[in-house]
Parts: structure tokens; sequence; C-alpha cells
């Protein structure tokens, strides 16, 4: 694979890094000086890893098939030192440590202490519930039988096919709560569709009355998951905030928060703040944003790149919403300026969407279209479900509106409608086709707001739908926008009024 080196040592944090210079330092061997020049040259960015030049730099009197094979030794020494990193960080890489040395010590004609880090190959992975390990644990335990009288087959094949029925179910609920996470998220948790409903029904019955994992943490978890995502699904959200303080309390209590638990931690910590986003309790959730800070730096910040720009997007956000807009901009803006986000990061799409839409707040349309043009100008956003094209390109044609930019607007209109003609004649959508219609009549008239059939058509909106839900589909609130504009006032005074 092209640029496999680069976009390796590019990858790395700060912390991966300092490891890096560690691990090479601990082992020096011929060719170390040489190692770490190419990894800083390529870090910082100062030349092509297919340059030339690079060759004689790192290699004065070295040709280009001993410069190949140095590129390939320092992949090999990132990777390692990556291992070596995180198996201090993650318990269920102890599991795969012990089954490295059952079988060094099989190689070696010792069966007897092969056996014996087995064993402790199985201990470790039932503390964790580590199902998945056992088929391994128990494929060498069956090649020392040859070797060893003292194993008994019959058990340990008893043994197996206990816990590969365990592995099976617990399999079978993952991918299918993997299924309905994925639909539910391709709809942005709008409830749209009934069959996540029945599905998460039916696998909430299967996972209580599974007798061999009632005492189990890992199925604990997964009630929890699917409680949660059937109460998101039905949109009660009241009832949903209560049920997650309760719970991340009850589990804090019980000590179910463990490093193996870490990310589940985090997780709830992340479902707490949006879901008491959405009932307008700003002030709790910023709460919960302050202790989402101090989980993500627990357990040597083991999963604080997986989750820092979902925090940050919560931390800037909330101030937003609870009426610091000029601070959010400066939190979010801090982000972008200490680490770098690339479009296709996972959480990208909201922290870029949130932070155009505090621009607009601030009124600053230049950066509020800068910054949702990184979505909608790049090929990602063609892979993206339709909600969210419709969603982002409504965002669009609002923010050309207010820069009076009529023509501009008119075009994206015409080519969202073409686009999801079909779809947004379905139910489920007639918000959008309702509120795409009042903005067909604002771009086309001179003086919309003192035009009576558009205001007639405006108050039939708000009346239908009068509610405002923070941190809904919609970047700029349809509803908040229209009582802005009829009402003559300022959109984020409107916001935070509500």
């Amino acid at each position: 694979m092209k640029y496999q080196l680069t976009e390796l040592v590019k990858s790395l944090s700060k912390e991966e890094v300092r490891n890096f210079k560690l691990f090479t330092s601990k082992y020096k061997s011929k060719g170390t000086k040489a190692l770490v020049s190419l990894f800083d040259i390529i870090r910082k960015g100062k030349m092509d890893e297919y340059d030339n030049e690079i060759v004689s730099m790192v290699l004065p009197n070295g040709t280009k098939n001993n410069y190949y094979r140095l590129k390939n030794r320092l992949i090999q020494e990132v990777e390692d030192s990556l291992a070596d990193l995180y198996r201090k960080k993650d318990e269920s890489f102890e599991v795969f440590r012990l089954l490295r040395l059952a079988k060094i010590f099989s190689y070696k004609s010792d069966y007897e202490k092969s056996k014996q880090y087995l064993n402790e190959a199985e201990k470790t992975a039932l503390k964790l519930e580590d199902y998945a390990s056992m088929h391994l644990i128990y494929k060498q335990y069956v090649a020392l039988i040859s070797n060893l009288s003292s194993i008994n087959p019959v058990d340990y094949i008893q043994r197996k096919r206990k816990y590969n029925k365990i592995h099976q179910k617990i399999e079978e609920n993952k991918f299918l709560i993997a299924s309905v996470n994925y639909e539910m998220r391709v709809t942005n948790f709008s409830g749209k569709n009934q069959s996540v409903l029945d599905t998460l029904d039916n696998l909430l019955e299967q996972l209580q009355i599974m007798d061999e994992l009632k005492d189990s943490t890992t199925m604990r978890f997964e009630i929890d998951q699917c409680v949660r995502q059937s109460l998101l699904q039905r949109r009660e959200f009241a009832l949903l905030a209560e049920y997650l303080e309760q719970t991340f309390e009850r589990f804090s209590r019980e000590g179910l928060f463990t490093k193996q638990y870490h990310r589940n931690k985090i997780v709830m910590l992340i479902w707490i703040i949006n879901t008491t986003v959405k009932e307008k309790q700003y002030g709790k959730a910023l709460v919960y944003v302050d202790i989402l800070e101090k989980t993500l730096n627990e357990h040597s910040r083991l999963h604080y790149q997986q989750y820092f720009w979902l925090h940050q997007t919560s931390k800037f956000a909330l101030n937003s919403y609870a009426g610091y807009n000029k601070k959010a901009v400066v939190i979010a803006e801090k982000a972008l300026s200490e680490h770098s986000l690339a479009i296709n990061h996972p959480h990208a799409m909201a922290y870029f969407i949130s932070l155009s839409t505090i621009y607009y707040n601030d009124k600053n349309l230049n950066k509020a279209l800068e910054y949702l043009s990184r979505i909608t100008a790049d090929a990602f956003f063609n892979t993206l479900p339709p909600v969210w094209k419709i969603s982002l390109k409504i965002m669009e044609i609002i923010y050309h509106i207010e820069d009076e930019n009529y023509n501009y607007a008119k075009n994206i209109y015409d080519n969202l409608k073409r686009s999801h003609r079909d779809l947004l004649k379905e139910d489920g959508y007639r918000r959008e086709g309702m509120f795409l219609d009042i903005l067909r009549e604002i771009i086309q008239a001179a003086r919309p707001f003192k035009n009576e059939k558009i205001m007639s058509k405006i108050h039939h909106f708000l009346d239908t739908y009068p509610d405002f839900e923070p941190a809904a589909n919609e970047g700029i609130n349809y509803n908040i926008w229209l009582s802005s504009k009829i009402k003559r006032t300022d959109y984020y005074s409107e916001l935070i009024g509500r």
C-alpha cells in the first residue's frame, strides 16, 4: 500500500510518538539512528517518503534497496512499539501474551509449563468474559493431549462446547445490536423505522431469559444498551434521562466500570449528556461534560483519542445552548488549533456541523459556510444517508438566504428537490418537505415576510411543529429560524429563549 509508512507515522498521538522513541532507545541496534531520523523527517512532513533526496539524508552511503529495508523496519518498529504500549493499557491483551508463552514452551517440549500458561490464560479469559479467546485456548489444550496424560480430553471438550455456545449467543446479539445501531445512525436516531423497535424488543426479551449469562457483566451492559436504544427510538427522552442517570449511579456503586469496561462508562456518559441536552437541562449536561473529561483521562487515557472530539463537540455546543456562544467559539477553535481533524474521522461531521452552527449564531456567515463546506464539498458527502444530505443542504440554503445570495440558494434547492423528490413525499420527511416549500417561496418573493400567502404557510408550519428539540437533525432549527424571521429577532436570541 502506497504511503503506508507516512500514514502510520502521522496517525500517531504525542503519547505514541514518545513511546516509540523510548522503545527504539531501549532496543538500540545498528541502524537505529537512521531509523529515528527517517521517522522524524516523515513526522514533521519535511519530505515525501518516495523523494530520492531522502535516501542520501538518512543513509549517506546507502542504496535504494537499503532505504526500502529501512522503511520496512521502521513500519515494524512502530507497530511493535504500539503493541508494547497498548499491551499495558488493555487487559484483554494479557490472554494473547499467555497463549504465546504456552505455544513457546510447547515448542520447547516443556508441556507442563505450557499447560500452566494455558491455565492462566483460561482464568484470565473467564475473568474478562472473553469467550472468543476460549476457542484458541482449548485448541492448544487439545494439542497437548498427546503429550500430557494429565489432561482429560472429555473434560476439555465439554468445557469447549459450553463456552462455544455462550460465545455464539453473545455474537448473535452483538450482530443484532450492531445492525440496530446502524439503522438508527443512518436516520440520526429520528425514530422513523418501526422494524428497529421490533428488533430491539425481541432482542431484549432474548437477553433477559439467558440463564447461563444472568450474572455476566457483559450481558448487563448489553441489556442496558438495548433498553436505552429502545427508549431513544421511542423518543421517550425524560424516561431515558432518568434511566441513564440511575443506571450510571448503580453501575458505579457496584464497581462495574473497571478498566475492561471503561469504554462502556464513557459511552454511557455521552448518552447522559446528549439526553439531558434533549431535555434542555444544559447546566446538568455541563456537569456531566466535566465528568466525561475526567473519565477520559483515567486508565492512562485508554480511550482518550477515540472520544476526544465527541467530548469537545459536547463541550462547546453546550456552552452555546447555555448562552455562552463566544466562549463556545473559543473552545472549538482551540481544539482545532491543537489537534488535526480530517473529514473522514468518525466524529468530524458532528464537530463541523456544530462549529458551523455556533458561527451562524455569532452572525459570521463566512465561517459558518466554511465549516459546513468541509462536509458538503467533500466526496465524503456523497456517502452520507439521505437524511443527512437533506439536512445539510437545507442549512446551506439558509446560509445563502441570509447572505442574500438567492440564485445560489435556488440552485441548491432545485438540486435537492430533484435528487430526493420521492423521499420528500414520504410521511417521515413531511417536516423537511414543508420547510423546503417555504424556503422556495422566501427565495422567490421580494418581501416574503410581508406576503400573506407565505406567512400563512409559515404559521401553519409553526402550528404543526411547535416544539424545539435541541441536537436534532437540524443544525439550524427550522421552527426557531422561521419564528425569528416573523418576529424580526435574532436567531440565537430566539434559540436561547426557548
